[in-house]
């Protein structure tokens, strides 16, 4: 017998300023919040998942949450927990490689130990360097190299990353050392995933079930890559929440740009778009200073 959720107590939405409240009951469709520090995020994306499920009566099962950190994820579960004053609402949190490696783990049957450690990438890169080396008697930095690798594969390739073709010599001796080994690397779940639901559309509308309502924190730290899967997966229903501050971006190294939030836009016209403008972690004295800044 099928679990029934909602119901009960319906959420306070007293605590909400106005733009969270139209955040916290959006109901379908696409949703960008635009959101700086201080002003409520957190307890905007848990309190629309409240929201969704007593309210809406939406099965936590179909709900996919996703953030950057293992960190992030462990706070975004326990503050949903608390708000809802119990651990048994199935919600789905996690990394995006966490949730792209436990898709790839079932189709795949992957292991963790088939997955490069970060000394065992360093070797691979290493070795990699000196066979270019070797070649054109040049020795590029391998922490470079690590580098423009990450950002080709978040990229999705090389368009607009780096038109040198000693870079594509350098990533393809360090694939062809990988594929050698038969293991894989952290980026390289992204880009298996992506290729999944391209090539498998079976594959893609088993996980498009599974999650009716996608929300995503930290938003403009997406990469391209990670960007085309969630739009993968959320497919004709366009229920797609995302936060994000489109003046921050802390994982340009590795790819992102806060330029994605614009693609947002552009790919799901529409759209609604909330802006919390309020901070409630600074003085007022900072925020106007942060602001001359």
């Amino acid at each position: 017998m099928e679990k029934q959720y909602g119901g009960g107590e319906k959420p306070p939405l007293s605590n909400f300023n106005e733009a969270q409240k139209k955040a916290v009951c959006h109901r379908d469709g696409p949703c960008m919040v635009l959101a700086g520090p201080g002003s409520g995020k957190t307890a905007v994306i848990t309190g629309r998942l409240e929201w969704m499920i007593r309210n809406l009566q939406i099965r936590p099962e179909e709900i996919l949450v996703i953030t950057f950190t293992k960190y992030a994820v462990k706070e975004m579960k326990e503050r949903f927990w608390e708000r809802m004053g119990t651990k048994n609402y199935p919600v789905t949190f996690g990394t995006f490689h966490g949730i792209y490696y436990g898709m790839l783990r079932q189709i795949y049957h992957m292991t963790p130990d088939q997955i490069l450690t970060e000394e065992e990438q360093k070797t691979m890169i290493e070795a990699s360097v000196a066979d270019v080396e070797r070649e054109n008697h040049r020795r590029p930095a391998e922490k470079d190299v690590l580098l423009m690798i990450g950002k080709v594969k978040n990229n999705g390739g090389f368009a607009g990353i780096s038109d040198d073709p000693e870079d594509r010599q350098l990533y393809h001796a360090y694939e062809k050392r990988k594929k050698e080994a038969g293991r894989i690397d952290f980026d390289d779940m992204l880009l298996l995933c992506y290729q999944l639901f391209c090539r498998r559309p079976d594959i893609l509308k088993k996980w498009q079930e599974r999650y009716s309502y996608i929300l995503i924190d930290e938003f403009q730290d997406s990469s391209r890559i990670q960007y085309e899967i969630v739009k993968l997966l959320a497919g004709k229903k366009r229920n797609l929440f995302v936060v994000g501050d489109d003046d921050q971006s802390v994982y340009g190294f590795r790819g992102a740009t806060p330029g994605i939030m614009r693609r947002f836009q552009e790919d799901f016209p529409g759209s609604s778009i909330v802006r919390l403008s309020i901070n409630y972690r600074s003085s007022q004295f900072i925020v106007e200073a942060s602001d001359r800044v």
